[in-house]
């Protein structure tokens, strides 16, 4: 992986947005990760870090992708896999 300022982001506010997604639609978070397209183990670091310790950053093209999720779609995905 690159190791440059134009790669990585802070990671708190997508853990914020991807808490926000998981309790608004209680979908379990690999399915918001394929959803997203981020990697799994992306997103596992992302909500549980690393040997106990929260991730600070990371890969902007995953930000992206998590900004694209389209909230209103996540919650019918939920509404329709629980019915």
């Amino acid at each position: 992986m690159y190791d440059t300022d134009q790669y990585w982001v802070q990671a708190a506010p997508f853990r914020a947005l991807v808490a926000r997604l998981l309790d608004l639609t209680d979908l379990p978070w690999p399915l918001v990760a394929r959803h997203a397209g981020v990697p799994p183990a992306v997103m596992h670091r992302l909500l549980h870090g690393r040997d106990g310790h929260a991730r600070g950053r990371i890969p902007s093209d995953c930000a992206r992708r998590l900004l694209a999720v389209d909230e209103a779609q996540l919650v019918r995905l939920a509404r329709d896999r629980y019915r």
